[in-house]
């Protein structure tokens, strides 16, 4: 794909790096120089110097052929100029906004931006460690359902079959020594594995009790 970035603080730089390393086809524009040297001479894409909402340096940067575009730096109004640019002038199918200060959220929504939120995520992932001690909350889709780490601990299941059929959930994946795996339905399990599955919170609760807990409550 061909992916447009501007913003090339940590997020954007690290983000760049990743989808170049993937093999996609990466141009990312800041207009700080010193911002563009975060990224590493392994870096196999192309780093641009300008301002992120001129129109012209968009287009050398082939805005009009992008697949996706992610507004990453680090001001809101940037990001949501950027994006309405992407989204309604060039008619980027994928367009991403970096949320920088949370409580203008509701800026983006009402633009009907599709948008991520770093510090409101690292808020929730800190504050679930805290919390909920006996799982390890990955992220959270709602009110009621988030995407769970669960450590077997008593093998009350054989398979993940038995778990989503009893409490309703997702298994996506499962580390066993260190290592993901996607599971089929008739994966068996073993203590010490980890399943990553997306549960609401009642059955969380459940089963966190169920295969963590030294003592079934």
């Amino acid at each position: 794909m061909y992916i447009v970035i501007i913003g090339c603080g940590r997020l954007g730089s690290g983000l760049a790096m990743e989808l170049s390393n993937d093999g996609h086809d990466v141009v990312i524009v800041d207009k700080d120089g010193k911002n563009l040297e975060r990224l590493r001479s392994g870096f196999n894409g192309t780093r641009i110097k300008g301002v992120e909402i001129d129109n012209d340096i968009l287009m050398e940067a082939g805005i009009d052929k992008a697949d996706i575009f992610l507004a990453m730096t680090q001001a809101d109004n940037i990001n949501i100029m950027a994006s309405q640019i992407a989204k309604n002038i060039f008619k980027v199918p994928r367009v991403i906004a970096r949320i920088f200060d949370p409580s203008r959220e509701f800026i983006y929504r009402k633009l009907g931006l599709q948008t991520i939120s770093p510090t409101e995520v690292s808020i929730n992932i800190i504050k679930n460690k805290i919390i909920n001690k006996d799982s390890n909350t990955l992220f959270e889709l709602n009110n009621d359902v988030s995407i769970e780490e669960i450590t077997i601990n008593k093998l009350k299941f054989n398979n993940i079959l038995e778990i989503e059929e009893n409490f309703n959930c997702r298994i996506c994946a499962v580390s066993k020594n260190g290592e993901f795996i996607i599971p089929n339905k008739d994966q068996l399990l073993e203590k010490g594995d980890k399943i990553i599955c997306s549960i609401n919170k009642q059955n969380k609760e459940k089963l966190v009790k169920m295969i963590m807990k030294e003592k079934f409550l």
